[in-house]
């Protein structure tokens, strides 16, 4: 099975780091980090040249927040699905994040058992990217 590749947009070095080692050692046969970001100009970069099948994305950074910093992803990898994270979990985030194109909303305190469902969601396992529907579609064999 091919692993979703993820890259991962926070400011906060201890929840990189966290949640990196809990989706390598919980799911590390599903997913793959393949990069860390801590600010936009260095994530936007990363974007481009890894193109990973998800980003997770803190929506309260400094500088260029991520409901301003989403839109700048999904005109660069419009391919990536885009999972916004805070600890602010509160409706307005929620849909300030889907409006400005997230694909999924979760708080940061869920993640331990709202991530990896939500990862399945928006990417199947084995799916390919159709750009002619501009989503993930599960192979389908015959």
């Amino acid at each position: 099975m091919k692993r979703a590749s993820i890259l991962i947009i926070d400011n906060n070095p201890i929840f990189r780091r966290a949640a990196t080692s809990f989706l390598q050692n919980n799911h590390g046969d599903e997913v793959l980090i393949v990069g860390t970001a801590a600010e936009s100009k260095e994530a936007l970069s990363q974007a481009k040249v890894l193109r990973p099948k998800v980003i997770l994305i803190e929506l309260c950074m400094p500088g260029l927040d991520g409901i301003d910093f989403i839109p700048r992803l999904r005109m660069i990898v419009p391919e990536t699905r885009i999972i916004a994270l805070t600890l602010l979990d509160v409706g307005g985030y929620r849909q300030s994040a889907l409006a400005a194109g997230a694909d999924d909303f979760l708080s940061k305190t869920r993640l331990h058992t709202d991530l990896l469902p939500a990862i399945r969601r928006l990417v199947p396992p084995g799916a390919h990217f159709d750009e002619s529907l501009g989503n993930y579609v599960e192979m389908t064999s015959g």
